[in-house]
């Protein structure tokens, strides 16, 4: 009778009623594994997990107590959905506050993976390097007391650090001692491991096998590409190798394709001067010089200039030395190494013949050309020319010198870009302080609107028991991605007024310096300063790349990236501050 009772009693809220359990049970369990992870991130993005947890826990209770007690299936689940997407954005929102989202995209792709699918072939190693084979699985490591075994071992003492920390670039150098590894994250170099000759070329030849190389060929430079797995990240690499008279290089570049996906958008510009960009290129003809110090993001901002226009409305043309980067849309006209001065005016005459809309030239050397690209300018057409200079008055006079005429140069001049690339620090271990009025003065910055700036941490991140523990986000190296910063000189008649006397920089260093406040510009120094304000960055790392390169060791705005030297065999140390 008690059962025959509760059969015939209605479900609460009409739920369980044949598929519709299934789209319930899927968001439940969806849900517990969210949690399961915020849990888990919230601790390493230095968050208040109790408070996180117990608020999440009281959500996943009531959106399944409304579901329990609305009436009608389609409103309960809604509620329920409702609550789900609540939590999120909350938590979503005091996440980015705290250490951003941007390395969100990659832990996704795990998060969706880990609900099942196929088994993995080979089982992955955690904090191992492991090879990407041809299908997309991971390729098993060599069985111990194996000849293999031995090249495999090397490839772990070689690569595990930078690939953990993101290296963008990692040279493996033959040395007396052996082989030395120097990795570059963020444009700054860092000093890896070092072992024996005979371990390291054995690891070499056996990346050269899983690029597709000729092992046989140890002397004649080679290009292929592989990719590598460490902690569920897959990245492509090209290898490179070439000999040399102590034994094999190999230089391995990450996600090639990818390294100066940058646009006008994305590459760091401050919102005025994104008008003035966007004003120029809606002008039409003229000529801006793109310029940078070396190893300072050149390349990069030179390709987002040319993607600050539309590829499929307008002919866009280049003339480039070494290109670095094959672009969607784009002609590249790829001079051969060593070209000489009459072959690149030979070809941009060629070019000009063929009346492209927007022509970049990269690192020039011939007045001819130069001259035949400012008088296609006056057509209405835009022309870029790219190359290494310290600022924008440097850059005028290094233009002025290359064309070999100060009038020619500066008549269809509108725009000089000179740009440096610097590390953001880490959100979730930046460290906050108040800057003395002193320190605030000689830097031009306001002690009555600063208060409080921020610095790469000199302690190590502690857990509540004050024992050190690694920051998950940077690896301990303070900082945690790059973005640029830019000086923007227009090309007014009275530049070109003082450009066109032909004096010298020095002689003419005052007056530029009225024209250049006339139009309200800011030097370097004040940008990097702004973002040290908002926090973005700090005074040590603006001071970093500002520094003349003779004065930096190569680590300053000047050229290559700052040398630093590991405090463990497995961790590198911060760079040190300027």
């Amino acid at each position: 009778m008690g059962l025959h009772i509760l059969a015939a009693a209605p479900p609460i809220g009409n739920y369980l009623n044949g598929l519709k359990a299934i789209p319930v049970i899927l968001l439940l369990l969806a849900w517990a594994r969210a949690l399961s992870w915020v849990d888990k991130d919230a601790l390493a993005s230095r968050m208040n997990r109790e408070m996180i947890n117990s608020a999440l826990m009281g959500g996943f209770i009531l959106g399944f107590a409304l579901f329990i007690f609305l009436p009608n299936f389609f409103i309960a689940f809604a509620a329920m959905l409702a609550v789900v997407g609540v939590e999120a954005l909350i938590y979503l929102q005091m996440r980015k506050a705290a250490v951003g989202l941007g390395d969100l995209k990659g832990d996704f792709k795990i998060w969706i993976k880990s609900f099942g699918g196929k088994p993995k072939e080979v089982q992955e190693i955690a904090g191992a390097v492991q090879i990407v084979g041809a299908n997309g699985s991971l390729l098993p490591a060599p069985r111990a007391n194996t000849p293999e075994a031995e090249s495999y071992n090397g490839i772990q003492s070689m690569l595990t650090d930078p690939m953990i920390n993101n290296a963008e670039v990692i040279d493996i150098s033959p040395s007396e001692a052996g082989l030395t590894v120097r990795y570059t994250v963020d444009g700054v170099s860092y000093t890896g491991s070092s072992i024996n000759k005979t371990v390291g070329s054995a690891a070499i030849a056996y990346l050269k096998a899983a690029a597709g190389l000729d092992l046989g060929e140890i002397r004649k430079p080679q290009k292929g590409t592989l990719k590598l797995n460490v902690n569920s990240k897959r990245r492509e690499m090209q290898l490179e190798t070439k000999g040399s008279t102590a034994g094999e290089y190999a230089r391995l570049t990450a996600d090639p394709k990818k390294r100066h996906d940058f646009n006008t958008e994305t590459i760091g510009f401050a919102p005025d001067q994104l008008d003035k960009i966007r004003e120029m290129i809606k002008s039409g003809g003229g000529v801006t010089l793109l310029t940078a110090p070396r190893g300072q993001g050149l390349t990069a901002l030179s390709y987002a200039m040319l993607r600050g226009h539309d590829a499929f409305l307008q002919n866009i043309v280049s003339i480039e030395r070494d290109a670095e980067q094959d672009l969607e849309g784009i002609t590249q006209n790829k001079l051969a190494r060593g070209a000489t001065a009459e072959e690149e005016a030979k070809l941009a005459g060629w070019i000009v013949s063929q009346q492209p809309d927007v022509v970049l030239i990269s690192k020039p050397e011939s007045p001819a050309g130069l001259a035949d690209l400012i008088r296609y300018s006056k057509e209405g057409k835009r022309v870029y020319v790219s190359f290494n200079a310290n600022n924008t008055v440097e850059a005028l006079w290094t233009w002025c010198r290359l064309v070999g005429d100060s009038k020619l140069a500066v008549s269809q001049l509108q725009m000089i870009i000179n740009g440096r690339t610097l590390r953001k620090l880490c959100n979730a271990c930046k460290q906050g302080y108040s800057p003395d009025p002193e320190t605030l003065r000689k830097l031009n910055m306001d002690a009555s609107k600063v208060d409080k700036l921020y610095q790469a941490r000199k302690e190590p991140v502690r857990d509540p028991k004050g024992n050190p523990i690694k920051c998950e986000f940077c690896n301990d190296l303070r900082y945690k991605g790059r973005t640029g910063m830019f000086e923007i000189m227009m090309v007014d008649d009275a530049v070109k007024q003082i450009a066109a006397n032909g004096m010298t920089p020095e002689q003419n260093a005052v007056p530029m310096k009225t024209a250049f406040r006339k139009q309200r510009g800011k030097y370097l120094q004040e940008v990097g300063l702004g973002m040290v304000e908002a926090g973005d960055t700090s005074v040590q790392e603006v001071l970093r790349v500002l520094k003349p390169r003779d004065e930096s060791g190569g680590g300053g705005g000047g050229g290559g990236a700052a040398q630093v030297t590991p405090s463990a065999p497995r961790r590198p140390k911060a760079p040190a501050q300027a």
